[in-house]
């Protein structure tokens, strides 16, 4: 509880705090979804088909983590500066749901599609467009969450 005075104080009194952080969890999910959305591309063959799906994979995995990693932070900041606003909120647990969700499946069954050899061409197009609908979810209801108070 100490925890979340002292945050909720800082971002709530300051007036630059709220607003980095947003910026920082946004911008971190613009790169960490942007990095996931190449690869989506590619297995997609919408993009990038110079490249393997499992190699645009393996240079960009590294900021999927790094930009999580700002996303996480920054969203847990966001969270404990008004939580009785988000409880209330009927969308905020929503996107906490899918969110789960996106990240088991990102880091199981869509990594390992991605970086097969060669996977069936249904199988890349399928995996890719679970991928894309469920970080569309995540973006849209941030959206909603901030307009549905």
């Amino acid at each position: 509880m100490l925890l979340q005075n002292a945050i909720a104080d800082a971002l709530n009194n300051s007036e630059w705090a709220f607003p980095l952080a947003e910026c920082l969890h946004i911008g971190g999910f613009a790169v960490g979804v942007g990095s996931i959305a190449l690869v989506d591309l590619r297995m997609l063959n919408l993009g990038l088909r110079h490249e393997t799906a499992a190699r645009i994979l393996r240079y960009t995995e590294p900021w999927t983590l790094i930009a999580l990693v700002f996303v996480v932070f920054s969203g847990m900041a966001l969270f404990l500066s008004q939580v009785n606003i988000y409880l209330i909120n009927p969308i905020f647990p929503l996107k906490m749901y899918v969110l789960v969700a996106a990240l088991i499946y990102n880091f199981t069954v869509h990594r390992k599609v991605a970086a097969m050899e060669n996977p069936s061409p249904a199988l890349s197009k399928s995996v890719a467009i679970v991928s894309v609908l469920l970080w569309v979810s995540i973006v849209f209801g941030g959206i909603f969450t901030g307009f549905l108070e």
